[in-house]
């Protein structure tokens, strides 16, 4: 399973492979329908994952990531740019069933 930030120790002649290998992971982020996008797959997500901060690229905003913050076993929050206005990220806290639980927003 891919850990937090082990894009950033791929060597460069590696990303190849290394992307290769990410998108096998049944935790990569790779948009509409991804595991993150239902109740289920976040309640997975957190459950499977150490307590620690996650990012992937967001398909909408290719320049920008989504961030997910998990507390294993407790919950996580998602931070992602807003579709609604990309001046601002959408922050939505779920619970360790993957249920929403807030949502808030600030500048980006």
């Amino acid at each position: 399973m891919i850990q937090p930030n082990d894009v950033l120790k791929a060597a460069e002649e590696d990303w190849e492979e290394f992307k290769k290998q990410a998108t096998r992971d049944p935790l990569f982020y790779n948009g509409p329908g991804d595991l993150l996008d239902t109740a289920e797959g976040r309640a997975k997500f957190c459950r499977l994952n150490e307590t620690g901060v996650f990012r992937k690229p967001d398909p909408d905003f290719p320049t920008h990531k989504i961030w997910v913050f998990n507390l294993q076993g407790k919950g996580m929050t998602i931070k992602k740019r807003s579709r609604v206005d990309p001046a601002l990220m959408e922050d939505i806290d779920y619970d360790a069933d993957g249920n929403e639980t807030g949502k808030s927003y600030e500048p980006a």
